[in-house]
């Protein structure tokens, strides 16, 4: 599939590598999330009948690697535990959007920013800027991100909730809480801004927006071209989406703008940390079976790597990706490889491939052979959901998916061959299978037990 070239800015090629690692490992690394943004909404992946204008996203896949198969879990604080861990989400007990109190991200779990700080000889900055979302008042209180690893927190400790606004919402720095009225897209770039211009290269800063997530509204009108109509957004919220959408997209150009010359030395992630919510879902795609769901809507999300690392820009990848991939190639790009992180044999179990390998190698084979998420209610230790827990796996082919509600059966399964059924309209256990289908489901099924060891 061709890519779309757009935006403001262009990203330098380096030349590139020996061995399996970056020749240029120890640069620094960028990572952008979008929060509630799947790929109908970004025009480079062409999958949306009216994608919202992304013209700094395009221009990262033009300049980089777009991923198409990537999985995230269908919600927030899940995706950001599996991002920070590399640890599936019920090895963490993170399956849902985390609470004002009860069970949280715990400090014995290790993130990026403290391996980083392991390995002190690399000198590596970070900082993390935006929505945070892991932490509560019972696990971290206001001091969150940093008791979990990050040097300079400023953002919000959850969403912009309906009590507030873009314009007008709780702000924390370092554990100080007050209220910002700087509209919050803006407010987590300046800050970003303002901490990379006081460390040094290398740094490591993690952008998690809010947006596109609700409360829709309209953004200042010198970030987007989007005309909107004289009507709340609840009653017309895809143009309101859009706006929301490109204001992101504007914010992340300038950001990269200002940085100038040091980007040729940064590595840029951007990745959605759900499918789009099912106000502003795009045809073909299904508002029921959107963000919260174990369908594509839910867990398929955009993942673009970019920077002067890659070779042969402008490609793209159909490699299973999983969140957790995030955790080894930030950390691959530093210099760390995981067999150095944690010696054989491991004390605790990881669940991240690095992503470094494709930058490097336009005809690298996959490193998955399997793609998994899950969402459970409620968040605990056990990593299994007592109000619901579902499962979801696939191969190259075929998904599976194993859903145990309360209300519902004790468990039940759903099967889709993604290659000619991508929106997942025809499940193949209500039909007699073929022997290879059969084949694929028992392959699945065991490799979902070995997994969970249910």
């Amino acid at each position: 599939m061709r890519l779309l070239a757009a935006g403001a800015f262009t990203l330098a090629l380096l030349t590139v590598h020996t061995g399996s690692t970056l020749a240029q490992a120890g640069g620094n690394v960028l990572i952008f999330l979008a929060d509630d943004l799947g790929v109908d909404h970004v025009g480079a992946y062409g999958e949306g009948a009216n994608p919202a204008p992304t013209p700094t996203i395009d221009a990262l896949a033009t300049n980089g690697i777009l991923f198409r198969n990537v999985w995230a879990n269908p919600t927030c604080s899940p995706t950001r535990s599996d991002i920070m861990t590399g640890r599936y989400g019920f090895r963490t007990g993170i399956g849902a959007p985390i609470l004002p109190a009860g069970w949280a991200l715990q400090m014995d779990e290790e993130t990026i920013p403290e391996v980083l700080d392991r390995f002190e000889h690399l000198d590596y900055s970070h900082g993390a800027f935006g929505k945070w979302h892991l932490g509560n008042g019972s696990v971290g209180g206001n001091l969150a991100p940093n008791v979990a690893g990050w040097s300079f927190f400023a953002g919000t400790l959850g969403n912009i909730g309906v009590d507030n606004s873009y314009f007008d919402y709780e702000y924390t720095v370092n554990g100080q809480v007050g209220q910002s009225t700087t509209y919050a897209t803006t407010q987590t770039i300046d800050d970003a801004l303002a901490w990379i211009q006081t460390v040094p290269d290398p740094w490591v800063c993690y952008v998690a927006f809010n947006a596109p997530h609700t409360p829709l509204h309209a953004p200042p009108a010198h970030l987007h071209t989007v005309d909107l109509p004289d009507d709340e957004p609840r009653n017309q919220p895809i143009p309101f989406y859009h706006a929301m959408v490109e204001a992101m997209d504007s914010e992340m150009n300038r950001m990269m703008t200002t940085l100038g010359s040091r980007m040729d030395n940064t590595t840029v992630l951007f990745m959605g940390d759900n499918g789009t919510h099912n106000q502003a879902v795009q045809p073909p795609f299904d508002p029921d079976r959107a963000k919260f769901t174990p369908y594509e809507g839910g867990v398929n999300v955009p993942l673009i790597l970019s920077g002067p690392g890659v070779v042969d820009p402008g490609r793209e990848s159909g490699a299973l990706v999983n969140a957790t991939d995030v955790f080894a190639t930030t950390l691959e790009l530093a210099g760390i490889l995981m067999r150095d992180a944690y010696p054989f044999p491991q004390p605790i179990r990881h669940d991240t491939v690095s992503l470094v390998p494709y930058m490097i190698e336009p005809n690298q084979g996959w490193q998955r052979d399997f793609a998994y998420a899950n969402v459970f209610f409620p968040n605990d230790a056990s990593g299994s959901g007592i109000d619901f827990d579902w499962q979801v796996i696939r191969d190259d082919r075929f998904k599976l998916i194993r859903r145990k509600q309360v209300g519902g059966p004790p468990a039940w399964l759903e099967m889709y061959d993604l290659m000619v059924d991508p929106f997942e309209n025809d499940d193949l256990l209500d039909e007699p299978m073929t022997p290879s289908q059969r084949m694929s489901y028992i392959t699945l099924w065991n490799r979902l037990l070995e997994i969970r060891e249910l």
